[in-house]
């Protein structure tokens, strides 16, 4: 019945080491043998999200990306982007000044590479940019030199989630015009274009390979995740999912992201 499988990376599919539980990748390839498909839907970037998939062979046919929290739809097979969703300049302007203004780390991307754009060093892009391996440009004078409109915008703040959320409350009046915004974790405040969510990557994606989303399987850990987990004909949560997600799910794994939760799902949904 499910034909396609919509993944998380980070504390999903990814274990503590950033690695693929073995069993899990047993069972992705019979997953993709038996004709379904496998998508990675994550928060990275597009650039982030090829590197993991290249280094685990998830680039080959059948599989596929949805990166920036939906934003991006990438075919590996064919090598092509499929949709780009982007935040206009003036917004991400604003936002800056904004962050600025309440003394908040904030960043974005140059679109032709995934570099990360900020104004200052700190130690939230430290932190950033060694868990996605992508390089930084930093200036009070980076949005000039921006190549095109951005997929995402991230405030951060590696010890103070109240202000984040304090942040994101005073800010919603005029940005759920324009941004859907959420954690991902504690330490990550995450704007999207409007609309765009993994929930809407979910419906996209089944929509370009013509498959219900009735048919679809979702697997997430994060608030980030609650919408893909919504929107797919079955939402699974690992063990070690933070409580919103296990309250969307269908299903919830018996195993964690360490222990190759994604693969139990496998074996549950279609094996």
């Amino acid at each position: 019945m499910y034909q396609i499988l919509f993944s998380d990376l980070d504390a999903t599919l990814l274990n503590d080491q950033k690695e693929i539980e073995p069993g899990t990748k047993a069972a992705i390839s019979k997953l993709l043998e038996r004709g379904a498909f496998f998508a990675v839907c994550t928060g990275r970037p597009l650039a982030s999200a090829r590197a993991v998939a290249k280094q685990f062979g998830l680039d080959q046919k059948g599989c596929y990306l949805a990166a920036y929290n939906g934003g991006v739809l990438y075919d590996p097979a064919k090598d092509q982007v499929v949709s780009y969703a982007s935040i206009p300049i003036p917004v991400v302007r604003r936002m800056f000044a904004l962050a600025e203004r309440a003394g908040l780390y904030i960043h974005t991307y140059d679109r032709r590479n995934d570099t990360v754009l900020t104004y200052r060093n700190a130690p939230e892009l430290e932190y950033y940019t060694k868990h996605t391996k992508l390089a930084p440009r930093v200036g009070m004078d980076v949005l000039e030199t921006l190549c095109g409109e951005p997929a995402k915008l991230i405030v951060a703040g590696l010890s103070c989630h109240e202000r984040l959320v304090r942040f994101q409350e005073e800010q919603a009046g005029w940005a759920d015009e324009h941004l859907n915004s959420f954690f991902s974790c504690e330490e990550y405040l995450e704007y999207c274009p409007a609309g765009i969510s993994k929930g809407a990557a979910v419906k996209a994606l089944c929509g370009y390979l013509g498959i219900p989303a009735e048919a679809s399987v979702a697997a997430g850990d994060e608030r980030n995740d609650l919408a893909m987990l919504t929107a797919a004909g079955i939402g699974a949560a690992p063990r070690n999912a933070h409580p919103a997600a296990k309250e969307a799910a269908d299903y919830l794994c018996e195993k964690d992201h360490n222990e190759g939760a994604v693969g139990e799902i496998i074996e549950r949904f279609f094996l």
